[in-house]
């Protein structure tokens, strides 16, 4: 038969099934808060049992078609609990009322790529983050936004700079070499979060600079393009964290968890407008400080140990000494204290009719960061729009364009004294560096290195160098769906996904000649430095998909069946060119010496799914199994597809004993993967001189070379929970427990030197990871007079071990600075995130290198509570991480330099040294004893604070005319305390950036920050 038979008989048989539908009839109705009896807009409504489905309007009414027989409405809606209805058969109309889900327990989950359930039949525990909960603080990144929400995940900032530019973890350490962030999905698209770094290692010479891969390196401290994103555009966030979540979706891909975010759409009703306007500031907050000397002679002994040269020390304190008796200048203080005006400004317009809706949002934010010259700006315009074609077929379709402008100044680790933190850690603070003379000029700083092109006085540095990063993005999305044919007890629905997201990022560094660091060479003999910077990326996926209910008439069950197909393509092109010894005035990359750099990528990912998910005995069961099957580009064998089981059940009692009104039960199990990176499948070629007269190729020895067999690291993970609801559902439980077993990783091998070659990259070894997560919701206060209170508490802890390891032990690159300092090290039986670094534990006192801490918190917990009287509001989100270790190398530099703020404290043993800051650094000998700077990171932040206050009706209608449907003012604050005996500024700080073992590298970095904003809301 001909492929256009085959369709053809095809339609005609849909066509034939959709004329035998059973007899139907229609009910009207309308859903009601239970309480106000005020009409809550846009519910859903559905048939117990069955597969009909309807939405009310902004008004609350609704009409659905059912079979003629008597049935079970269900109607349910944001933010309130779900509630079941008879319906005779005689009965046409019918009044619902909903009380508030305080607790949130009434949340929709994703299970498939075009599946879902509601959370009280979810199988697995359920991380769902409402639009509130992520615009209660503005933000400036979503990651920051999503700090503390999200149980099971170690979500950090790396630096306190504007722009962004954080990491999550799920559920521990899911590989070493291969990727290992989580994987983004925005309306049901991949988008990129990479970590595109901006070039200036060119200045700060923090790796060698001198080659064409050290034009950028992975200390510039650069943003995560999921910063692009707006939070007040997202609907909800939910987090997949186990495999068994995620595996059936996105198989290869979903090892390290899945975020999916889905933005908010227009409904059906009267045009309506929502403004947003925020105003506020941001301060620096433990700043590390810098020593006031007691008296003339400590500072000559500081002054004099960073010149290196007695006389010149003695003149330099002469002359401080002369001007002031007791000098001492604040230069953090100065740097970090830009205080100007932070804002953003959003405007929402939604509404439409039944067969069309749409939602366009714009919005301008600015961010000033707290040092200097630094600033971060975004600029977005979003629009939704949803069409229904009938009683069949809808099409959604949404376009959205950002674009973001970072100035970030410079910080982290360097080798130029160019990192502000980093020049002040060999700067005693006595003469004044911040302000310019009456030409402009700024005073020369003679303290790091002994001053000259050595030095840097970090306020000219931050007065005229340039580092901006320009991103432009766009992104689209479409989603078509055919309801092919619908009965009483059959439905098949078909569907079609699709999108685009595509960035492109202009990096540009400029360091000018007359920079103090510049005259009249820097130290790797140039004079003025500047990069250009261009990183262009595009992904694509698309996903056909068909998904079948079926409620027979003689079982008390549903059945949902799902199958599809996917693709997907992703592509970079960053290329880098530097240029070196530039014409003074001229910032153009076309002249001086230039070194450039190039790297593509392009990866093609295919796929099929399938899903059997059955609800039964009233929806108190539910069975789910399904397998993903995918090929990758990127795997040895391109045409090999790798295949990702699940299964899962859960199962509700109902009221078991008194005062108990729920208990679920639940366990899962899955596999995930986590694809090869690109190239490790693949020889590389690179130039090999000249050979018989002709241009010679060959594989370099240097790096690993690529195997042909190489394969997705697969992970195996177990997950057995209980959910409980008390009192009336005032009261209520989560309990998860997870193991996960990650083998086939991602290693480097060692080669036999006779091959002439170094190392290949294999699959091999095992990592264990299994944990905790607990939960516990109250909402205990209900007061008849308006008084509300909802208090929620959570609790991770994981442990994680090298199960096997088939290579010798090894240093995870990147992850810190040897035994010295303390770094990450990969060895079977020990922890995956140990620390091992020098320890004079051995015969004698010899040094061993050993573990001498972990990066991972022994628990960490969190603590919301939500205070409500009337129309007033006071929220609260505390974070407490205990235990885990960070190497905190900037109180190494402050302690070597001798200007640490406590130095001249009482010593611990005064034989080792007489106060406490040489105490330290003679204790570390030169990296001798590594445990000295490898402290303690346990903190409680007080990460957000809200208190808003909704006007009162009356009020607003006197002041703007009944037009305005409300009003909202707010203050709100971010990481307003810490309390923390880390040295240092922010224990959560990475000098490295996104790292997969462990972040505990605390060296220069851009301090955190506390943020203040005033906001209002206006709805019209």
């Amino acid at each position: 038969m001909s492929r256009r038979s085959c369709c053809a008989a095809i339609l005609l048989f849909l066509s034939a099934l959709s004329l035998a539908q059973a007899q139907n009839r229609e009910i009207t109705g309308e859903v009601l808060n239970a309480v106000t009896r005020e009409a809550i807009p846009y519910p859903t409504i559905s048939v117990v049992g069955g597969i009909q489905a309807a939405q009310g309007d902004a008004r609350g009414e609704f009409r659905i078609v059912v079979p003629a027989a008597p049935v079970t409405l269900s109607a349910r809606a944001i933010g309130y609990k779900r509630s079941a209805v008879k319906v005779p058969a005689e009965q046409s109309s019918i009044e619902l009322a909903l009380e508030r889900d305080v607790l949130n327990l009434e949340a929709v989950v994703v299970t498939g790529q075009a599946t879902s359930v509601e959370s009280r039949n979810a199988t697995t525990a359920v991380r769902n983050i409402s639009s509130d909960q992520l615009n209660a603080v503005p933000a400036q990144s979503p990651e920051q936004a999503l700090q503390g929400k999200v149980p099971g995940a170690l979500i950090n900032m790396n630096s306190g700079a504007p722009g962004g530019g954080g990491q999550m973890q799920i559920r521990g350490v899911t590989t070493i070499l291969g990727n290992g962030q989580p994987l983004y999905v925005v309306d049901g698209v991949v988008v990129s979060n990479e970590q595109i770094q901006s070039g200036a290692n060119s200045v700060t010479g923090a790796a060698n600079r001198n080659v064409s891969t050290g034009i950028a390196s992975s200390q510039d401290n650069g943003t995560n393009r999921l910063a692009d994103f707006v939070t007040g555009d997202m609907e909800s966030v939910q987090v997949l964290e186990g495999a068994a979540a995620s595996a059936s979706i996105y198989g290869s891909r979903a090892t390290n968890g899945v975020v999916i975010i889905t933005t908010k759409r227009g409904r059906h009703g009267e045009t309506q407008f929502h403004v947003t306007q925020r105003l506020g500031r941001y301060d620096a907050m433990r700043l590390p400080g810098s020593r006031v000397f007691p008296n003339k002679a400590a500072a000559f002994d500081a002054v004099r140990y960073n010149v290196g040269d007695s006389a010149r020390a003695q003149k330099l304190v002469d002359s401080a000494y002369t001007i002031n008796p007791n000098p001492f200048y604040d230069y953090q203080g100065a740097l970090y204290g830009q205080h100007s005006l932070s804002y953003e400004t959003g405007l929402t317009v939604s509404g439409g009719s039944e067969t069309a809706r749409y939602f366009l949002s714009g919005g301008v934010k600015k961010d000033y960061g707290t040092m200097i010259g630094t600033s971060a700006q975004r600029q977005s315009l979003r629009l939704n729009t949803d069409f229904t074609m009938g009683s069949r077929v809808s099409l959604s379709v949404g376009a959205a364009v950002m674009r973001s402008i970072n100035d970030r100044g410079l910080s982290n680790n360097d080798n130029t004294f160019t990192s502000p933190l980093y020049a002040f850690a060999y700067s005693p603070a006595i003469l004044d560096l911040a302000h310019p003379d009456a030409n402009g000029n700024y005073p020369t700083n003679p303290f790091p290195g002994g001053g000259g092109n050595q030095a840097s006085n970090p306020f000219q540095t931050m007065a005229f160098l340039t580092n901006r990063e320009d991103i432009w993005r766009q992104l689209g999305s479409a989603n078509l769906r055919w309801t092919a044919f619908t009965s009483e007890r059959h439905r098949l629905e078909l569907s079609l996904t699709g999108g685009i997201d595509q960035f492109n990022q202009d990096n540009q560094i400029y360091s000018p000649n007359f920079l103090q660091y510049e005259t009249p060479l820097a130290t790797d003999g140039f004079s003025g430095h500047a990069v250009q910077g261009t990183a262009n990326s595009r992904l694509m996926n698309a996903s056909a998909n068909a998904v079948w209910t079926f409620s027979p008439s003689a079982l008390p069950l549903r059945a949902t069946t799902s199958f599809g197909l996917q693709g997907a393509e992703q592509n970079t092109n960053t290329y880098r060119v530097q240029a070196r010894g530039l014409v003074p005035g001229v910032e153009t990359i076309n002249q001086g010496t230039i070194q450039t750099f190039q790297r593509k990528e392009l990866v093609r990912d295919q796929a099929f799914y399938g899903q059997e998910e059955v609800v039964g005995f009233n929806e108190r069961l539910l069975v789910a199994v399904g397998f993903h099957a995918d090929r990758s580009s990127a795997d040895g064998d391109q045409n090999h597809f790798f295949f990702y089981p699940k299964a899962a059940a859960s199962y509700r009692f109902l009221a078991p004993i008194s005062h108990v009104d729920e208990v679920k039960l639940r366990a899962a199990v899955g596999q995930s993967g986590n694809r090869p990176n690109y190239g490790n499948r693949d020889l590389v070629l690179q130039t090999a001189g000249r050979i018989g007269g002709e241009n010679g190729i060959g594989v370099p020895s240097t790096i690993p070379i690529g195997n042909p067999k190489v394969e997705p690291e697969r992970m195996t993970e177990q997950e057995y929970g209980m959910d409980a609801q008390f009192l009336g559902e005032r009261l209520a439980f989560e309990g998860t427990y997870f193991k996960r077993r990650i083998t086939k990783l991602l290693l480097t091998a060692p080669l036999n030197p006779g091959s002439g070659f170094t190392n290949q990259i294999i699959n091999g070894g095992e990592l264990e990871s299994k944990g905790w997560e607990l939960g516990l919701r109250a909402n205990l206060l209900r007061s008849p007079l308006g008084l509300n209170d909802v208090f929620r508490a959570t609790f991770y802890k994981v442990t994680q071990t090298v199960v096997d390891l088939p290579v010798p032990s090894f240093v995870v690159g990147s992850s810190g600075f040897g035994v010295a300092y303390g770094r990450s090290r990969i060895a079977k039986g020990a922890s995956t995130t140990a620390i091992w670094g020098n320890a004079p534990i051995g015969p004698g006192g010899a040094r061993v290198d050993t573990i001498i801490g972990d990066a991972t918190p022994d628990f960490q917990m969190q603590f919301t509570n939500d205070l409500t009287w009337k129309t007033i509001t006071l929220s609260a989100l505390v974070d407490w991480r205990h235990g885990g270790q960070v190497s905190d190398m900037t109180n190494n530099l402050f302690d070597e330099g001798r200007v640490s703020r406590d130095y001249d404290q009482p010593s611990p043993d005064t034989t080792i040294g007489k106060t406490l800051g040489a105490y330290r650094y003679r204790k570390w000998a030169g990296g001798g004893d590594a445990r000295v700077y490898v402290q303690d990171a346990s903190f409680v932040k007080l990460r957000e604070v809200t208190l808003s206050y909704a006007l009162p009706q009356q009020w607003v209608s006197s002041v703007f005319g009944n037009r305005v449907r409300g009003a909202r003012v707010s203050v709100s604050g971010r990481n307003l305390v810490t309390w923390s005996h880390y040295w240092g500024s922010d224990p959560e700080a990475n000098n490295f950036g996104n790292q997969n073992v462990s972040r505990i590298v605390d060296l220069a970095p851009y301090p955190a920050n506390r943020s203040f904003f005033f906001n209002v809301d206006v709805e019209f």
